[in-house]
């Protein structure tokens, strides 16, 4: 996305407010009512990006998929960039949060290839099934507090897939542990956004792509971890039967 203009702007788009260019909520919700208010202006915000993406998004539009009046869109978010800024946040705190549940000091898993199957599992619906998710991931790269996050976001990821690997394979190093997570990070999202891009029709050849890579880096862990194993004592042979005469 060009940087000519703001990055949630379009030419012919909303015009923001001088009073409304902050990024953030109006205000932060403590009551229950107040919470399921922003994830109901939150998801008719992904609704109306998926369906004419940012260029015919108002805050007038959101506010009427939301149910609400513009003024009480605006007792929760200043302006459409703050809706759309904390759209982006919560996918990716999302994306942190699946990875984070099935680490396998929660889920007991002890097999390196099942756990990374079921952290693409995971993932995979938060790129199919979250409205909009292609703009958001758009945006990552353009907006300096999205890029930001994105950057904190990613380092905790990496940090959850390598103290599980390490867990896994308790031979391999930290390091090389770490230099893979950061591989499997880079090809879930790449493959996952060509899925996304392509269509449903696609869908199960990348999945296969993916599972092909997936193994082979697993694999490649799994023989390092095995070769590192200290040697251990050769079983005592079985003593032969006495010759029959």
């Amino acid at each position: 996305m060009h940087k000519e203009t703001t990055p949630l702007q379009a030419p012919g788009s909303e015009q923001a407010r001088p009073a409304r260019q902050s990024a953030g909520k109006r205000r932060i919700p403590q009551q229950e009512r107040g919470i399921k208010t922003i994830e109901v202006i939150l998801k008719a915000a992904g609704e109306e990006i998926a369906r004419g993406g940012l260029a015919k998004l108002t805050t007038k539009r959101i506010a009427e998929a939301a149910g609400l009046s513009v003024g009480g869109l605006y007792e929760y978010f200043p302006n459409k960039e703050s809706v759309v800024h904390a759209l982006a946040s919560q996918w990716l705190e999302r994306v942190k949060d699946a990875v984070e549940a099935i680490h396998p000091s929660k889920t007991g898993c002890v097999d390196l290839i099942r756990y990374l199957n079921m952290v693409y599992d995971a993932v995979r619906p938060l790129y199919q099934q979250v409205p909009g998710v292609s703009v958001l991931i758009s945006l990552l790269a353009s907006v300096p507090a999205l890029t930001a996050l994105e950057e904190e976001i990613d380092l905790q990821v990496n940090a959850l897939l390598t103290d599980a690997m390490s867990a896994l394979l308790p031979y391999v190093s930290r390091e090389q542990c770490s230099a893979t997570a950061r591989t499997i990070t880079i090809l879930d999202h790449h493959l996952l956004i060509e899925s996304l891009m392509r269509g449903a029709a696609h869908s199960a050849f990348f999945d296969t792509n993916h599972r092909i890579c997936r193994h082979a880096l697993a694999s490649h862990l799994m023989l390092l971890n095995e070769q590192a194993q200290p040697a251990s004592w050769a079983k005592p042979r079985p003593e032969a039967p006495p010759d029959v005469i």
